[in-house]
């Protein structure tokens, strides 16, 4: 477990369910649970909290496990409406209902403009705000314990200190070994912002898991190269969402909590970086 700067904890490793719906859903989700995961991450956007909520409802029992023990994620986009307040709330809502949760333990604001605006819009900012604002007040009211954000630089996080009471707990960000957000990761470092990685074997990237150099390492423990980016990331401090709707490597992927990589193995996937980026999102295009 992570500890964020607000007190809550947050388990290092998470389901990611990216493009992940009906029956592949729910067999992740039953091998996730089985084999030890307690963190879930969706999002509005993902169109599949209705799935995984009713996933959870039926196999929590089956594994004796308490919905209060299980750590739910979600997302919401800004939207460019005068009405965007109303709207998140009622995304939040529709999001608690589908979940079946009382609360979320967090929600982040999904890209730092709206779906339907365009990166250099003047007022992604005022969206942004608006946005926040809102889930703000849910958490004054219970409805979500942590709030943060996601594709965010530092300049969009800065601009915030403007108006937040609440800072901003988690920074999910693409993140792998050719891919290393140097100056965001000490930014959020320095911010006590728990830096989450998504897609973090680049949506299966034949570059980044065809490595040289970490298919060595992967040998040298007898693992693959999946498991070595995951435990690279985690040995870093960091948090990291892991999608996947293959049960065998669903259980696969949670094994890399417990591979510890030296600290030679640790510096030399250091030294990988290529600044390249495998996923659409460019949130550092975003005025």
């Amino acid at each position: 477990m992570f500890k964020l700067k607000n007190g809550q904890e947050i388990p290092k490793l998470a389901l990611g369910t990216y493009e992940a719906k009906g029956d592949q859903l729910f067999a992740a989700v039953d091998e996730a649970l089985k084999v030890g995961y307690r963190s879930f991450d969706t999002a509005k956007y993902y169109e599949n909290e209705k799935d995984l909520g009713l996933a959870l409802k039926t196999l929590l029992p089956r594994h004796n496990i308490c919905s209060e023990d299980i750590y739910l994620t979600s997302k919401v986009f800004p939207y460019s409406s005068k009405n965007a307040a109303e709207l998140i709330r009622k995304d939040v809502n529709e999001s608690l209902e589908l979940l079946d949760r009382k609360y979320l333990d967090l929600v982040l604001v999904h890209y730092p403009r709206p779906l339907d605006t365009e990166d250099l819009n003047e007022n992604n900012k005022m969206y942004r705000k608006d946005t926040w604002i809102a889930l703000e007040k849910l958490h004054a009211e219970g409805k979500i314990r942590s709030i943060g954000v996601s594709n965010y630089e530092p300049h969009h996080i800065e601009e915030m200190r403007s108006y937040i009471t609440i800072e901003p707990q988690v920074n999910q960000i693409e993140y792998h070994p050719h891919f290393q957000r140097k100056v965001l990761r000490a930014y959020c470092n320095k911010n006590e912002i728990l830096f989450q990685a998504f897609s973090p074997l680049g949506r299966g990237n034949k570059t980044l898991l065809g490595d040289s150099t970490m298919e060595r390492i992967a040998l040298c423990h007898k693992t693959t190269v999946a498991n070595v980016i995951l435990a690279w990331i985690m040995k870093g401090k960091y948090g990291v969402v892991a999608k996947s709707v293959t049960p065998s490597r669903v259980a696969e992927n949670y094994t890399s909590l417990s591979l510890e990589l030296s600290d030679d193995e640790f510096e030399k996937i250091n030294g990988l970086n290529l600044e390249t980026p495998y996923v659409e999102d460019r949130g550092w295009f975003v005025l």
